[in-house]
């Protein structure tokens, strides 16, 4: 069992008599606790004066409604694409196996992938701005906040503002319709002004000495590279004594062959150079695919692939181009040597992956992930980056979304001495900036998801309304139970497909 899932069984513990606190004790409302279903609301009135005072502007209030509805149908079609897409991949995600039940929580401390300072200041930025936005919407549109304060169920599940139910229900389609979309709008906003302020504003003014050369930004644990001594981080110069300018073109060759030992020269952080140990460079296969060609040819974990029909491959990079000019079912030679130091030739017939060839094999170069300091700052700040059309353009977007599960953040610790002499300061700032974006834009997307009790379930209950009055149905009550009877399928649907993707993703 899971750390994670020790803790969580822990705080469960400690967490149900506090429950039934809140529940039967008289003394609950003293400490202004309530029980909510399976969870205790916290109620406090933090914030509502300044929701009083922000909410004069109305003009620009009813602008902010109009935009957030737009926003929120831009988010909650996004949101919808992420989930079809995540139910087609169903099959090769169960094949995978799970992340483990810490990825699904939005927790600094327990999610691996969240910095524990930086994951919380921008965790609290985004659900006060979130909650601070359905209030100002609530208060310019003339309706009352009752409560605001925090939701808590054995973990925190977020902040609340509880505007008057009695103002809701009287409230207009347009007023509910604004406050509902307004935490959508707001994430993804703050979320933009982020995003622009770290890549363009910081990560923008800054260059490496070393841009196009070849660069470690990863690299396997008891891989040939770091048996080598080549540590992640190195820049590297020279290969062999020669110059190593890094490409993913097959026609690119140098004065050794792909698979000999060779001496790699280096550049580390405070800029000492090193010579590493006798090393074999290469396309790497680091894992074969069960029943794929390179498996079922002998092809097996710690060969290096020299040549396929005589193309040589010096970079993985190669070894992919090469690989999309190929097709499904053809035959072709293949050189490689296995892990035993033995060249060997073999003919197979490649399989399919869509249109293109494929072999079967996970590879990187010698055990390290290379990349230009160049490539990795616009890697960082572009999420369109290596992406040339408005097909891709959405799959770019959603990528770079998945960039801390590689390490970038958006620009590893570890290789952040590149780009000279920037101050720890400036890369603090850069930091929080991206976790700012992330948590915003993650948040923002989720609670578009058409479904009760996210944002976005009463969002689209609302325009579900306005279109069957569009459609000619006047009646009111009929309309309105006719809207939440629709709604209603499409919550149930998608909360189905939602949860069945979480739990299929973490077991």
């Amino acid at each position: 069992m899971s750390l994670t899932l020790w803790i969580l069984i822990i705080l469960a513990i400690i967490y149900v008599p506090v429950w039934y606190f809140a529940w039967k004790s008289p003394n609950a409302k003293k400490y202004r606790m309530e029980k909510y279903g399976p969870a205790i609301k916290i109620n406090t009135h933090l914030g509502i004066k300044t929701m009083d005072r922000v909410c004069k502007y109305r003009r620009f209030w009813r602008f902010m409604g109009v935009l957030s509805q737009i926003l929120a149908f831009l988010l909650m079609v996004l949101i919808i694409y992420v989930v079809i897409v995540a139910v087609i991949n169903l099959p090769s995600t169960l094949s995978r196996g799970g992340i483990g039940i810490e990825y699904a929580l939005a927790i600094p401390g327990l999610n691996p992938i969240l910095p524990f300072w930086y994951g919380l200041a921008a965790l609290i930025i985004a659900l006060v701005c979130h909650e601070f936005a359905h209030g100002v919407q609530a208060r310019a549109n003339g309706l009352r906040v009752k409560n605001t304060g925090l939701l808590y169920a054995v973990v925190p599940l977020g902040a609340f503002v509880e505007p008057e139910e009695e103002d809701v229900e009287k409230a207009s389609r347009k007023a509910r319709l604004d406050l509902y979309a307004a935490g959508i709008a707001t994430n993804f906003v703050i979320g933009a002004v982020a995003f622009l302020l770290f890549s363009t504003v910081l990560l923008g003014g800054i260059s490496s000495p070393y841009e196009d050369n070849a660069a470690v930004y990863g690299e396997r644990e008891g891989s040939p590279a770091d048996l080598a001594g080549i540590p992640a981080g190195a820049i590297i110069l020279e290969v062999d004594g020669e110059e190593f300018v890094y490409s993913d073109s097959y026609d690119v060759t140098y004065s050794w062959d792909p698979g000999s030992l060779v001496t790699v020269t280096y550049v580390t952080e405070g800029g000492e150079s090193h010579h590493s140990s006798p090393m074999r460079w290469g396309v790497y296969v680091s894992k074969t695919v069960d029943g794929e060609a390179a498996e079922t040819s002998g092809i097996i974990s710690g060969s290096y692939i020299v040549s396929i029909d005589g193309n040589k491959f010096y970079t993985p990079g190669a070894f992919s181009n090469f690989m999309s000019t190929t097709r499904g079912e053809q035959t072709v030679s293949v050189d490689y040597i296995d892990p035993y130091g033995s060249y060997v030739t073999t003919t197979l017939v490649l399989g399919s992956n869509g249109s293109i060839g494929y072999l079967g094999v996970y590879t990187d170069l010698s055990g390290m992930n290379l990349i230009t300091p160049k490539d990795l700052l616009d890697y960082a700040s572009n999420p369109f980056y290596g992406f040339k059309d408005i097909l891709t353009a959405g799959q770019g977007l959603l990528g770079y979304l998945a960039h801390p599960f590689s390490g970038f953040d958006p620009v590893p610790e570890s290789v952040q001495w590149w780009y000279g002499d920037q101050s720890g300061l400036f890369w603090m700032a850069v930091t929080l900036l991206y976790w700012i974006f992330w948590i915003n834009i993650l948040l923002g997307i989720s609670n578009a998801l058409p479904a009760f009790p996210f944002d976005g379930g009463y969002v689209f209950l609302g325009w579900v309304d306005r279109v069957l009055e569009k459609m000619g149905q006047k009646d009111e009550e009929a309309r309105a139970k006719k809207a939440n009877e629709i709604a209603g399928n499409v919550s149930t649907l998608m909360l189905f497909l939602y949860v069945l993707i979480i739990i299929v993703a973490i077991l």
